[in-house]
């Protein structure tokens, strides 16, 4: 099983950005599949995304746990598959323009945007808190 998830990585990180959970989409339904794999991975993917969701409020890996739930969903959905990749190419054009201001930043600006940061990250950290623990504001 373990072997299964290596190749299976390793397919979609070979893939082209923007087109790889598409091809790996195409790549697997080369072979028949049962509908009772698809039911698990469409059901657990959606179930997996869910959970991500109500974890968005507290900081920690919200994203992360959507975008693995979907992952499992692009296996054997065309649909999803086309969404990831959108997400994809988009999110690496704002990593990309992210990279290049913080290269760009003097030191000074450096400093001001890992404060607003940290500031952002604990008022996440205190919305959480009051979502999950019934704090009234």
């Amino acid at each position: 099983m373990l072997d299964g998830i290596k190749s299976h990585w390793a397919d979609l990180k070979a893939g082209k950005p923007g087109r790889r959970f598409q091809d790996h989409y195409k790549k697997r339904h080369e072979k028949q599949s049962s509908p009772w794999r698809k039911a698990l991975f469409l059901g657990g993917g959606a179930l997996i995304v869910a959970a991500g969701i109500f974890f968005l409020p507290a900081p920690g890996p919200g994203f992360l746990i959507i975008f693995l739930g979907g992952g499992l969903m692009a296996q054997e959905s065309k649909h999803a598959a086309r969404v990831l990749d959108w997400c994809e190419k988009h999110l690496r054009a704002v990593a990309d323009w992210g990279l290049r201001i913080w290269k760009q930043a003097t030191t000074p600006l450096r400093v001001a945007i890992v404060t607003l940061g940290l500031i952002a990250a604990g008022g996440a950290g205190y919305l959480a808190y009051t979502v999950f623990f019934g704090k009234d504001f």
